[in-house]
């Protein structure tokens, strides 16, 4: 128990106070083991110095906390408080009752210095050992009171000072008092009590649906925070404020569906009025992930895997600025154009199903192979240079003319007829007869008819040919007309020619 305080004198000393978090949140009533809603707690820094001009002797200081429920209640229970002095060495901390903490100079008294004392400020502490005197000298006095669980009621709770002080002669048996006002904000529900650290916002698949910690992109998404009256708020996202007219009063808004296309951050902004007609400024973070985004760009400075499919949209297009390889035996199919500006170069077999459509030259310094199928057909000029060859294993087929001069080192086959100039080329085994032009004989084979024509026969004479006479040979059938087993003409013996006039 203390001795009962002197209400008619204040203390010598001055004392100030600051809170952590600041300014303190009253806990949540009737908090229950499991409950999402814990309990407050704060910190209590109390300096202590002599701002007077004569030295003050301090033999001991108690701060009273009220405990309990109500309004003007700091702490919930006394119990659980941890207390701090400095210096330590100085100075000790007695935990006389659960609401009662004193602090108490090792050497019994402690002296502090006037202000504005020469030398550094320093505190006197004085005793009176076994064998003569002894003092010791501090600066001041820093008391820290930590794990104070808040009371559940928001108002002002006034902390009590009492001072064993004097500032000359004995030390009085009766203490000085003083109060130190501690104010406590409403409750926030899932709110830490500091100042712009989280405000109970959370992100829903649904109205009463579950928390939106992962989902497909372009789904909507349910926004939801504690709002008292009073609050203001402010929503952000993807850079910019949401203009919803019913954010700032309110304490839910929807995000349209189409709106997150990839891993989206929320900030809400929460601004609380205080009683001191200030007010006190919160924010509140969530990140909702998405499992399929949407990006505008991405850049990957290392490797980029993909273990599955990789579409790109029909809008744009995809540039490599580094070579792409196809590996483990897998083709690169265009089911559209393929478009090759540079050069292409294929060490192996390049197999196309379909159409290969080149607006410029096909240089093959190799062999060209086409399959068994189908046909190789050129609607411009198709030139072999010398020494090349064209080489045709099997047929030839030529529907249209030959021109320039056409050399035949082997057999030349035709099973049609041969022209040159519009007129038939006689061929081995062709039937022909002989007309003179002259006097309009023909020359006959030995079956002898003895008609009138038959005796017009002629034959060459060395010397000049007569003026417009000469043999006009006709082709009767052609070579698949031709008899069977007639000699061929290398077979026939040849023959002198025979003296002129026979």
């Amino acid at each position: 128990m203390t001795d009962a305080p002197r209400a008619d004198q204040g203390p010598l000393l001055t004392y100030a106070l600051t809170t952590v978090p600041n300014p303190l949140t009253a806990s949540p009533p009737n908090v229950k083991p499991g409950d999402e809603d814990e309990n407050s707690y704060a910190d209590i820094d109390l300096v202590i110095s002599n701002s007077g001009s004569t030295p003050v002797r301090c033999s001991k200081i108690a701060i009273v906390l009220p405990v309990g429920t109500l309004a003007q209640d700091l702490a919930l229970t006394g119990e659980g408080i941890s207390a701090y002095v400095e210096p330590d060495s100085g100075w000790t901390v007695v935990d006389v009752q659960s609401d009662v903490l004193l602090a108490v100079p090792t050497a019994e008294t402690a002296v502090f210095p006037a202000a504005g004392a020469e030398g550094p400020s320093k505190v006197r502490f004085s005793i009176a050992p076994r064998g003569g005197e002894s003092e010791v000298t501090v600066d001041g006095l820093y008391l820290t009171l930590r794990r104070i669980m808040v009371s559940d009621k928001a108002g002002v709770a006034r902390i009590e000072i009492e001072e064993w002080a004097t500032e000359e002669g004995t030390i009085p048996d009766t203490p000085r008092t003083t109060t130190l006002d501690v104010a406590k904000f409403p409750f926030r529900s899932g709110a830490d009590p500091a100042p712009g650290i989280g405000r109970a916002l959370v992100a829903l698949t649904s109205q009463g649906g579950p928390p939106a910690t992962r989902v497909a992109a372009n789904a909507p998404v349910r926004l939801e925070w504690h709002h008292v009256r009073g609050d203001s708020h402010e929503l952000y996202m993807d850079g910019r404020r949401v203009t919803d007219a019913g954010i700032a009063g309110g304490s839910k808004y929807d995000v349209p569906a189409d709106t997150v296309r990839r891993d989206t951050a929320f900030a809400l902004k929460t601004v609380t009025p205080t009683p001191d007609g200030g007010f006190v400024v919160r924010w509140d973070h969530l990140t909702v992930c998405v499992t399929d985004q949407t990006l505008d760009a991405l850049t990957v400075s290392g490797a980029l895997q993909a273990n599955g499919s990789l579409t790109t949209g029909s809008a744009g297009e995809t540039k490599f600025n580094h070579p792409v390889s196809v590996l483990n035996a897998k083709k690169l199919t265009a089911t559209g154009e393929l478009r090759v500006d540079g050069n292409a170069s294929v060490g192996g077999t390049a197999g196309i199903t379909g159409k290969l459509t080149a607006d410029g030259d096909v240089q093959v310094n190799k062999t060209f192979t086409t399959g068994t199928a189908g046909e190789s057909v050129f609607y411009h000029n198709v030139t072999v240079y010398t020494p090349s060859k064209l080489v045709v294993g099997k047929d030839m087929q030529v529907n249209g003319a030959v021109t320039g001069s056409l050399k035949v080192t082997g057999s030349l086959n035709a099973d049609g007829d041969v022209t040159r100039g519009g007129k038939g080329v006689l061929a081995h085994y062709d039937t022909i007869s002989m007309k003179n032009t002259e006097k309009g004989g023909y020359l006959y084979a030995p079956a002898y008819d003895y008609d009138g024509d038959r005796g017009y026969i002629f034959r060459w004479k060395p010397g000049n040919p007569i003026s417009n006479g000469y043999w006009k040979i006709e082709r009767n059938s052609t070579t698949a007309e031709a008899p069977q087993g007639v000699p061929a003409a290398e077979d026939t013996p040849g023959a002198a020619e025979p003296p002129a006039g026979e």
